[in-house]
């Protein structure tokens, strides 16, 4: 039986705190981070030079490619690569992209280094670091190649977040409420946030977390198909992420109200159900794209067929919700998704 590690999970108010210091061996740590920290951060400069061997990443999908891999997994062997043993630790700071390429990275070189994730996005921050995804791209599609490779530490730096633009905390309300659907007790009955979203994603943080992890644990390698529940606004998505070039968050988010459209059309939504979904996701900012005309039959047919969870022949796993807190997956053909979104007006 494979053994889930466990990730331990820490709330620090800045990087140069002494327990987050304590955490780590500068000497055998490799830092892979965002280079846009250093000019957007204040002390990030000084705080890389407690590390000597520090190697700064061009943040974004282009990354994670195999090319990009490549020539970064190259750069750090040729500079560290004889002093390297299985006891270093690579310490991934930035948002979703870098943490993706740095968990390959750790979970591939020397055949697996210990893992810390600092998470410089709210995105990052609720989501992706969490649960032990790692990922690369292949082919135009995302996430093609991975593993699965929790961190052993997971630090959420509250300065770092705050001090984020908002379009960053705007981004995060696909994942937030995403994972509200899914878990649908007390701590989701938010109201739509009429002040700072900062300050109310550092107050939903927590349980989010917890609510994600609850079912990871229930399914930590994706074999029961229990965990892919939480690719609810995925599936369709990662295709108006790919043809509208969205970030991954605002993505998410128009994904979740095409998961009401097909839950609905479905039958596991009733339409006064839908209705009330709908109205508490547009009143908290998700609101149908102006651009959906490029997003034609084709392309969406196309990526759909190369989407992860795709099963045999035409048919993929999409999750559907049939209430708050009440979501299942069904297999369902790439020509229903395809029908409901022309008929919900999703495709031209």
């Amino acid at each position: 039986m494979e053994k889930v590690m466990q990730t331990r999970r820490h709330n620090f108010e800045n990087l140069n705190s002494k327990k987050f210091a304590a955490l780590l061996d500068p000497a055998a740590t490799i830092v892979l981070y965002d280079r846009n920290l250093i000019s957007k951060v204040a002390g990030f400069r000084r705080f890389l030079k407690t590390y000597p061997h520090v190697f700064a990443l061009d943040a974004g999908e282009k990354l994670k490619s195999l090319e990009s891999f490549a020539k970064t997994a190259e750069r750090v062997h040729s500079r560290v690569g004889e002093a390297v043993t299985r006891k270093w630790t690579v310490l991934a700071i930035g948002g979703g992209s870098v943490g993706d390429f740095a968990g390959f990275f750790a979970s591939v070189y020397r055949r697996g280094l210990r893992l810390v994730h600092v998470p410089t996005t709210w995105l990052a921050a609720i989501d992706s670091s969490h649960g032990g995804k790692t990922a690369l791209n292949l082919a135009g599609a995302k996430n093609q190649i991975g593993t699965f490779y929790p961190a052993t530490d997971t630090v959420i730096v509250r300065s770092l977040l705050r001090a984020l633009p908002k379009q960053s905390a705007d981004d995060a309300m696909g994942e937030i409420l995403k994972i509200a659907l899914i878990d649908g007790r007390a701590w989701t009955k938010f109201r739509p946030f009429t002040t700072s979203r900062s300050r109310h994603l550092w107050r939903l943080l927590p349980s989010a977390i917890d609510s994600k992890l609850r079912i990871v644990k229930r399914d930590p390698f994706e074999r029961k198909g229990y965990r892919q529940i939480l690719n609810l606004g995925h599936t369709f998505g990662h295709v108006l992420e790919s043809r509208l070039r969205l970030s991954h968050g605002r993505s998410v988010a128009l994904g979740l109200l095409f998961a009401v459209d097909f839950s609905e059309a479905t039958g596991a939504l009733t339409v006064g159900a839908a209705a009330e979904i709908r109205d508490w996701l547009e009143r908290n900012g998700v609101q149908r794209n102006s651009r959906l005309d490029v997003v034609d039959l084709k392309s969406t047919a196309r990526l759909l067929r190369s989407d992860k969870k795709r099963d045999k022949g035409d048919f993929v796993w999409f999750v559907v919700i049939r209430g708050r807190g009440k979501v299942e997956r069904r297999l369902v053909t790439v020509a229903q998704i395809l029908s409901v979104a022309r008929h919900y007006g999703w495709l031209r």
